[in-house]
C-alpha cells in the first residue's frame, strides 16, 4: 500500500518533467518541439549551451529605417522603404515608376506630344522647328522619305536597288516587285503565287486562281480531261484536240464537231439537236415549239389560254381550257349548246354494267327506245 501511494505522488512529477524535456533543444543533436508550437522570435526557451545572438548580430533585426521589406508582405509596398511617411529621406531611390507612388509620371522625349501652341517647339531636338519638320518626333529625319518616320532609308539585302523597308521580297532580287495575288509578298518568294490555297509545286494552274473543289475528304482542282493542266488554264478542257475557242462543245469531247441543225452547238451538248432555235435547253415549250408570247402578258403562247388577249391571271372559270378573257360563256351557260345524254365511263369501277338502270345497257327494260 505504501508503494502504491509513493508511486501515485511521483507520477505527476514524472509527466511534468517529460513535458518540459520535450521543449528543450539539444545542443545540436535533435530538436523536439510541441506540435502546437511555432518557431518565431518570441521563443524564450533555450539551452544554456546555445550561443544567443544579440539584436546587433542578427540580420533583419536592425532599425526600421534599414530593415529590408518583403514585396509580398502587403505592408510597405515592397520597394525596400520602411513605410514611414514622416521620414522621406530614408526612402531609397527607384528608377521604375509605379502607379500611385508619384502624382504624375514624368514624360520622356518619346512620349512628349508635339506642342502645336508653341511656334518655337522642337520636339525631337534636331534643330528644326516642329512646324517645319516632316518627322517632328524623329531626330534623324525631317521628312518621311521612302521608309517613313522612325525608320532609316537604308538597307538593301538583295541588292536589287529596292530598300528592304518597301521590298516585297527583301532576300530575293525582284526589281519589278510583281505580286499577282496582292498579298504583300512578291511572286519571286511567294509559295502560292495566285493565292488559291494550293502551293505552287502542287498547283495545276500556278498563275491562275483555281482552288480545290469537293469536301474535306475528297477535294481536287478541276481537271476535266485529267491531263494535269487545270481547266482554268487548259486550252483544250475536254481533251478532244479541238481548242476551246473553236470547240462547239468545249466541255464535251466531240472531235467530229457534229451539228445537225447548224446552230453552232454540237449535237453532244445540244438538247434540241434538230431545232436551230434552241441550243442550251428545251425551254418551257420543248423542242420544235418557239418560246413566243404574242399578247405580251408574260405567259408563253404554248401555255396561254388566250393567246391574243392579255390575261396574265389565266382565269378559266368553267375549266374548258379557254380563259375567261376570251371565252364567250366563261361560266359554261351557252344556250346554243344542247344538253348531252349522260355517258358511263366503262373504266369506272363504281359502275355495274349489268345494272338494268344503266341507260347504256340495251337490255334495260326501262329504256323507252326498246320495242
Amino acid at each position: 500500500m505504501k508503494k502504491t501511494v509513493i508511486f501515485a505522488i511521483f507520477l505527476p512529477f514524472f509527466f511534468f518533467g517529460c513535458l518540459e524535456t520535450t521543449k528543450l533543444v539539444s545542443s545540436g543533436s535533435f530538436e523536439n518541439v510541441d506540435v502546437n508550437s511555432q518557431e518565431d522570435d518570441s521563443d524564450e526557451v533555450s539551452d544554456d549551451s546555445d550561443n544567443e545572438k544579440t539584436d546587433e548580430e542578427r540580420p533583419g533585426r536592425d532599425d526600421d529605417s534599414e530593415r529590408p521589406s518583403n514585396d509580398n508582405d502587403g505592408g510597405s509596398g515592397g520597394d525596400g522603404w520602411n513605410g514611414e511617411e514622416d521620414d522621406p529621406d530614408e526612402r531609397p531611390d527607384d528608377d521604375s515608376w509605379r502607379p500611385g507612388r508619384d502624382e504624375e509620371r514624368p514624360e520622356t522625349d518619346e512620349d512628349a506630344p508635339i506642342n502645336d501652341n508653341d511656334p518655337n517647339a522642337d520636339s525631337d531636338g534636331d534643330g528644326v522647328l516642329d512646324s517645319e519638320d516632316g518627322c517632328p518626333l524623329d531626330p534623324a529625319k525631317t521628312a518621311p522619305g521612302i521608309c517613313g518616320c522612325g525608320t532609316a532609308d537604308e538597307g538593301d539585302k538583295d541588292g536589287d536597288t529596292i530598300l528592304d523597308c518597301v521590298d516585297n521580297c527583301p532576300l530575293d532580287v525582284n526589281k519589278n516587285q510583281v505580286d499577282l495575288d496582292n498579298d504583300g509578298t512578291g511572286d519571286i518568294c511567294d509559295e502560292d503565287i495566285d493565292g488559291d490555297g494550293v502551293s505552287n509545286i502542287e498547283d495545276n494552274c500556278v498563275d491562275i486562281y483555281n482552288p480545290k473543289e469537293g469536301n474535306f475528304f475528297s477535294s481536287k482542282q478541276p481537271d476535266m480531261d485529267e491531263d494535269g493542266v487545270g481547266d482554268a488554264c487548259d486550252p483544250d478542257i475536254d481533251g478532244d484536240k479541238v481548242l476551246n475557242n473553236d470547240d462547239n462543245c468545249p466541255n464535251h469531247a466531240n472531235a467530229g464537231q457534229e451539228d445537225s441543225d447548224g446552230d453552232g452547238r454540237g449535237d453532244v451538248c445540244d438538247e434540241c439537236p434538230d431545232d436551230e432555235t434552241k441550243t442550251t435547253d428545251k425551254g418551257i415549250c420543248g423542242c420544235g415549239v418557239p418560246e413566243t408570247d404574242t399578247d405580251g402578258d408574260g405567259v408563253l403562247d404554248c401555255k396561254d389560254n388566250c393567246i391574243d388577249i392579255f390575261n396574265g391571271s389565266q382565269r378559266d372559270s368553267d375549266g374548258d381550257g379557254i380563259g375567261d378573257a376570251c371565252d364567250e360563256f366563261p361560266f359554261g351557260n351557252d344556250p346554243t349548246t344542247e344538253p348531252t345524254e349522260p355517258t358511263i365511263d366503262p373504266t369506272d369501277p363504281t359502275v355495274d354494267p349489268t345494272d338494268p338502270s344503266d341507260p347504256t345497257d340495251p337490255s334495260d327494260p326501262s329504256d323507252p327506245t326498246e320495242p
